[in-house]
Parts: C-alpha cells; sequence; structure tokens
C-alpha cells in the first residue's frame, strides 16, 4: 500500500502490504505496551523504594528520638541535681549564717542580764567573808582560874 493512499479505502490491498501493516502496527503496539509496561514498572518500584525507605527512615527516626529523649531526661536530672545542690548549699549557709546572728544576739543579751546580776553582787564575797567571821569566829577562851593550893 503506497503511503500517499493510506487513507483510500477503494483500492484493494495485498497479503503483503497487508503483513507489512501488521507488522508495523504489532510493532507500534509493543513499543506502546512495553513503553506503559516500563512505566508502571517503574511507578510501582518507586512506591515499594518509597515505602521501604520511610519505613527505615521511621524506624531510625524512632531510634534517634528515644536516644534524644534519653539524653534530655539525661542532663534534666543532671541539672536538676546540681540546681539542687547549689540551692541547697545557699539556703543551709544563709540559715547557717541567720542562725549565727541569733545566736549571737542572744548570747550578748544573755551576758547583759548576767552583768546586771553580777552588779549587784560585786560586794557579796566581802560581806560574807565579815558575816562568817562573825558567825564562825572562834570564841574566846575562857580563862582558867588558877588554884590556889
Amino acid at each position: 500500500m503506497a503511503e500517499s493512499d493510506e487513507t483510500d479505502m477503494t483500492h484493494p490491498v495485498t497479503r503483503g502490504e497487508l503483513r507489512e501493516e501488521f507488522a508495523r502496527f504489532e510493532k507500534r503496539l509493543e513499543e506502546k505496551l512495553e513503553k506503559k509496561l516500563e512505566e508502571k514498572l517503574e511507578k510501582k518500584l518507586e512506591e515499594k523504594l518509597e515505602k521501604k525507605l520511610e519505613e527505615k527512615l521511621d524506624e531510625k527516626l524512632k531510634l534517634w528520638a528515644g536516644a534524644l529523649n534519653d539524653r534530655i531526661e539525661r542532663g534534666e536530672a543532671r541539672i536538676i541535681s546540681e540546681v539542687t545542690a547549689q540551692v541547697t548549699a545557699q539556703v543551709t549557709a544563709r540559715v547557717t549564717a541567720e542562725t549565727t546572728r541569733h545566736i549571737n544576739a542572744i548570747w550578748e543579751a544573755t551576758r547583759a542580764q548576767i552583768a546586771v546580776i553580777d552588779d549587784k553582787y560585786t560586794d557579796l564575797p566581802t560581806r560574807v567573808a565579815r558575816l562568817e567571821a562573825q558567825v564562825f569566829a572562834v570564841p574566846p577562851r575562857p580563862r582558867r582560874r588558877k588554884l590556889k593550893g
């Protein structure tokens, strides 16, 4: 069949022309089918690879997130421990200083009260010594009279 007469349906077609046309058709059909098959295979392969990649990525992401979470928790625990130790040390120092000030103030007040009492009795030892001398003084011995005789 001639190229210019392809659309003319009035001419008879020989077997050779028919075979040629069928061969070209078969070739075009094969090419189209092969192309479609390749596209579908590529699409399926892409989907499978993407799915597998997503699964692996999810696994690694979960593993990484777990490790990161553990590290954060350890860091938080360490920071809390350090801050607690610092705050405890500061509070202890402040309480110790405040307690020391109160103890010193109470001691000074007590000393002042004792000093007042001591002032009242500063002359007590001399008074007691005088009293003891009067009360416990050895009475004079009676004199013995000499007997005549």
